[in-house]
């Protein structure tokens, strides 16, 4: 039985390279079920023995993906002022251990609907922890969430070099001190 397991873990991260790899080259629904099976070297049929189409295993990674990411929103979201660095490398170690998914979410390819998803589950917790104070608020919120969409964006094009606690600090210190620790240091 743990060889059957084996195999199919093995045939999904193929079929999750492959697609990810067409995904930097196309738009997911120009992508069809034969040029997946032919880059990733497996029959049709073991496809559909997994998925239903292109979107269903898409949805697929998505869901595996939010999933991870919530449990660590969710583990200490409530706890966001005191364990603020801990979930920012959490976040940083997820997204490297991705790094393929993410970079192509974050590409012109990418499903803008899931980001609005996993921005909402952040967004949940930004007002549980800070509370709703108004427009203020939401601007706060919008410049630190989206710097730090850039932070990633830039680390994970650059090839992640920084360590995940590493860039982790930067985010934090980045968004405690904003351009003043920067200029200082010029």
């Amino acid at each position: 039985m743990a060889t059957q397991d084996r195999r199919i873990r093995k045939t999904r991260a193929v079929l999750k390279d492959s697609l990810l790899s067409l995904m930097k080259e196309k738009n997911v629904k120009n992508i069809t079920v034969k040029e997946l099976c032919e880059r990733a070297d497996i029959n049709r049929g073991t496809f559909y023995l997994h998925y239903k189409d292109i979107f269903d295993m898409l949805e697929q990674i998505e869901t595996e993906f939010f999933s991870e990411f919530t449990d660590i929103i969710d583990n200490y979201g409530k706890e966001l002022q005191k364990s603020r660095l801990y979930i920012l490398e959490n976040i940083f170690a997820l997204t490297k251990k991705h790094k393929d998914f993410c970079l192509v979410l974050l590409s012109s390819r990418g499903d803008i609907g899931f980001i609005k998803k996993l921005l909402s589950r952040i967004h949940k917790i930004f007002v549980e922890v800070y509370g709703d104070e108004g427009i203020a608020a939401e601007y706060y919120f919008s410049f630190i969430i989206y710097g730090c969409i850039g932070v990633v964006e830039n680390w994970l094009q650059g090839g992640a070099k920084e360590s995940s606690q590493e860039i982790a600090r930067l985010t934090e210190n980045i968004i405690l001190n904003g351009i003043k620790e920067y200029i200082k240091h010029k």
